[in-house]
């Protein structure tokens, strides 16, 4: 057996460590700690590292080169990694994984989570997941998951509840960024694995936020139009087009005037209302049907004659080749070909200055359905008619609500809303 040449490991004796023969590379081993040694080849590079058996197999792990590896962190490191070993673990098999784990950013992350889970997520949601990415956690897209820690999460939210770091301060933006990271670590503990199948990330620091009570509380919107208002909220309504800033050129104005109707009679969500095409709508039984929905069931509702009259208006838009020359299949056009209306911020500020008060197009859903609860409908029937879907609930699964079950109480819901306009 060759004898082992076993040094003190100091600078000096490293610096007069004799050169090798082209194609050797001796071990030296360190006096202090048993199982540092180092090797050196013909250049007098000089790379530390552990040589001992791993559950019986002869097996050298890596630690540093010297001088970038000083002779005191090799030996903290040798110390570190003859733990590891002790508890039957391999640490060339867990730098393994470290460095799989430093290839995945937060960027790859959210890309493989979109890219996964594709029509599973919709699009408004997908925009959102990336402009809360881009505009609260840039400084954080190329880092490593695994180098965002809880202390860094709750900094962050802190600072953006709070308006601290340059950020404006919003609770519930700073919850809703926090709910999108952590989803993108539940998805990493479930679909990042290493040679053995094993999770690459097992624990999600987003949870320390749940741990220290520290989500911030968000008061629920409960933005209505009152009864008393409804009628100067038509009437605001029903003269936008008539500004004189809006009689000039051709502009939205007619197609927002028929999509707040639409909204506050149907109680649909904005995209939902938005994104209605011409072939969701069916004349013979006078009825619309949206398939893509934010619950992904499909949601039907009876036409009143509020809503088809609306609709008349709509048609007759489609059919002018001045204002819809593109034969626009949506009922709210855009100014694009085949486009529908984006959200009208400019336009909804326009009514409300005319109405004298504010309001958004989700107080419109929220008066739809106060309207209904007002008329004391069943509460199946209330759910169907506003496409919430409760999937704690297994009895409701069993009830079939059909068409024609649904159309006396959009009516009744029509003339409670009707009779505060006149």
């Amino acid at each position: 057996m060759a004898k082992k040449n076993i040094i003190n490991f100091t600078l000096t004796n490293l610096a007069n460590l004799p050169l090798p023969v082209k194609g050797s590379r001796p071990y030296y081993h360190d006096t202090q700690v048993n199982g540092l040694c180092l090797r050196i080849n013909y250049t007098g590079f000089i790379s530390f590292l552990v040589n001992r058996r791993v559950n019986g197999k002869p097996t050298k792990i890596t630690l540093g080169s010297f001088p970038a590896m000083t002779i005191s962190q090799a030996r903290i490191e040798a110390q570190k990694t003859l733990g590891v070993i002790v508890s039957g673990v391999n640490p060339n098999k867990l730098k393994h994984v470290a460095l799989n784990k430093r290839n995945i950013t937060l960027s790859i992350c959210i890309d493989d989570y979109i890219k996964k889970r594709g029509s599973n997520l919709r699009v408004n949601y997908v925009k959102d997941l990336k402009n809360t990415s881009n505009q609260y956690l840039d400084d954080w897209l190329k880092l490593p998951l695994s180098d965002i820690t809880r202390d860094m999460i709750t900094l962050r939210h802190h600072a953006m509840s709070y308006g601290l770091m340059g950020f404006a301060s919003s609770p519930s933006r700073a919850n809703t960024t926090m709910r999108h990271l952590r989803a993108f670590f539940r998805f990493a503990m479930g679909n990042y694995e290493d040679e053995n199948n094993e999770p690459l990330f097992v624990h999600n620091p987003v949870e320390i936020l749940s741990f220290n009570k520290s989500w911030n509380r968000e008061k629920r919107r409960q933005g209505v139009v009152k009864n008393y208002d409804l009628k100067k909220w038509y009437e605001g309504v029903m003269e936008l087009p008539l500004l004189s800033s809006n009689s000039k050129e051709v502009n939205s104005s007619e197609v927002v005037r028929d999509l707040l109707i639409f909204i506050l009679f149907t109680g649909l969500r904005r995209d939902e209302a938005l994104s209605l095409k011409w072939e969701d709508i069916d004349f013979n039984n006078n009825s619309l049907t949206i398939e893509d929905t934010k619950n992904h069931e499909t949601h039907s509702l009876p036409l009143t004659s509020v809503l088809l009259e609306v609709l008349e208006r709509r048609k007759r838009d489609k059919h002018n080749p001045v204002i819809n020359p593109w034969n626009n299949p949506y009922i709210f056009q855009g100014t694009k070909a085949n486009s529908h209306l984006t959200p009208p911020k400019k336009q909804i500020e326009k009514a409300r200055e005319i109405i004298g008060f504010h309001f958004t197009l989700h107080d419109l859903r929220r008066t739809f359905i106060t309207t209904a609860e007002s008329l004391e409908l069943p509460v199946y029937t209330l759910k169907k008619l506003i496409n919430h879907k409760d999937t704690r609930d297994v009895t409701g699964g069993y009830i079939i609500t059909d068409m024609e079950r649904l159309r006396e109480p959009m009516s009744q819901i029509t003339d409670a809303l009707w009779s505060q306009m006149q």
